[in-house]
């Protein structure tokens, strides 16, 4: 009965090339224009190598600082005071820190880094972070291993793949030396590329060295005071994991209070200290620590709605005229003892034959727009994200992801179905003689 359905679905395509390729170019771009909504979202948030915990992920990154006059600085956290919670928290299991992006601190952090191997000079923004962020991303060494607590005074380096690859046209180069400017660093590892695309995610970059080798890191003045309030200005990022979502808003608070406590110690007492700790998903979509997701992606899902919506109304009133055409075939199944529930499966059936094959088109259209485009892609919604900020291309992941097309083509099934439905079944409302003499 299918292998029928599906004969008569084709020989009704090939009579009816003109509604069949409308139709389908309709499905395939409604296709295309939510997949790269959904690739969007799943670089920005799905769990991707080497950020697999990013629904677990929690981000210290600001504290704001208010006097009584209302005026206000925000800053980071010191990394003084991140040891002391660490020391002090009982919730906190793992703790891992990275200095904050370059730019955040009003300096030029490119470096000249170089092999004594190439005449390869490379530019890039060394990533500075503690022994404990190698906890919370799941990086996949291809040689060596991760620095230890024991060497983050010492210059050691981790790097990646394709850094490994230009510096020394191979991935086997743990023991080796590493130039960052006038600095030797000897490579402990090597770890696959990322697979986010992006380089301002939390693990974005090509060279790993230990926090306490910034260049604008200091022992004593860390990076200098925020006056009036006579506090410390710190450039870190905090990380840790949240396996609930109850235990995330505990680590939040207990975070909050301690290092509220600690930072008042040294401050004046005429202000407002308000530690804010990000999910991960808030930092991604650049909204506030206390947002609501559904709040954050109702741009997207806005956007998501018309691309499958409109489309589906357009094909709704194509096929409503397509059955109006149909009514005398119509007529002749009944009076030959078609069941109505058998007419609108075979109506169903061509529908989906449609279907799979506009997502198919969808799909190579799909892969030009992103894959093939991917030095804008990524930015589209985010004023945040420029191209300079893309490490390399979108994956085969990122498109071809089970999740991503299992969603996309669930909801263009049901809006089709839903605009084969409609028509259909008014006009099986009509009896037979109506239907037979339509046209007449």
């Amino acid at each position: 009965m299918i292998r029928q359905h599906l004969r008569q679905a084709w020989t009704m395509m090939k009579q009816q090339r003109l509604f069949t390729g409308i139709y389908i170019a309709g499905t395939a771009l409604s296709i295309a224009m939510a997949m790269t909504i959904f690739v969007i979202l799943y670089i920005k948030l799905g769990p991707l190598y080497p950020e697999e915990n990013r629904d677990r992920l929690l981000i210290f990154s600001e504290v704001v600082i208010t006097g009584k006059d209302g005026s206000g600085v925000i800053t980071k956290p010191e990394l003084k005071l991140i040891e002391q919670l660490k020391h002090e928290s009982k919730l906190l299991k793992r703790v891992g820190v990275r200095e904050a992006e370059p730019y955040s601190i009003g300096h030029e952090s490119i470096c000249e880094i170089y092999s004594d191997h190439s005449k390869t000079t490379i530019h890039e923004h060394p990533v500075y972070v503690d022994c404990g962020y190698w906890q919370f991303f799941n990086f996949r060494f291809v040689d060596g291993r991760p620095f230890t607590k024991d060497e983050e005074h010492s210059p050691v380096a981790v790097i990646t793949a394709s850094l490994a690859e230009k510096l020394f046209a191979t991935t086997d180069v743990a023991g080796r030396s590493v130039h960052i400017d006038t600095e030797v660093y000897n490579i402990v590892g090597v770890v696959e590329n990322q697979r986010t695309c992006l380089t301002n995610t939390p693990s974005g970059g090509n060279i790993f060295v230990s926090i306490r080798h910034s260049r604008f890191f200091d022992e004593e003045k860390v990076y200098g005071w925020s006056e009036p309030y006579n506090i410390t200005n710190g450039n870190t990022y905090m990380y840790t994991i949240a396996e609930t979502a109850e235990q995330s808003d505990s680590i939040k608070k207990e975070i909050a209070d301690i290092y509220k406590r600690l930072l008042q110690d040294r401050a004046t007492s005429d202000i407002i200290i308000e530690p804010r700790i990000y999910e991960y998903w808030q930092k991604a979509m650049d909204v506030r620590h206390d947002s609501n997701f559904f709040t954050a992606i109702s741009e997207y899902l806005y956007l998501l709605l018309a691309f499958l919506l409109i489309p589906a109304l357009n094909l709704c009133g194509l096929i409503s005229t397509r059955m109006s055409s149909r009514l005398a075939e119509v007529g002749v199944r009944k009076a030959y003892g078609a069941t109505d529930r058998q007419i609108i499966t075979q109506v169903l059936y061509e529908n989906m034959l449609f279907t799979a094959i506009g997502a198919f088109v969808g799909f190579v259209l799909t892969y030009i727009i992103v894959y093939k485009n991917c030095d804008w892609i990524a930015t589209l919604f985010d004023d945040e994200i420029s191209n300079d900020t893309i490490a390399q291309g979108v994956t085969f992941e990122m498109i071809f992801n089970p999740t991503v097309i299992a969603s996309v083509l669930l909801l263009a099934l049901l809006l089709n179905i839903a605009s084969a439905l409609v028509p259909t079944l008014l006009a099986l409302k009509r009896n037979i003689i109506e239907s037979l003499y339509h046209r007449r």
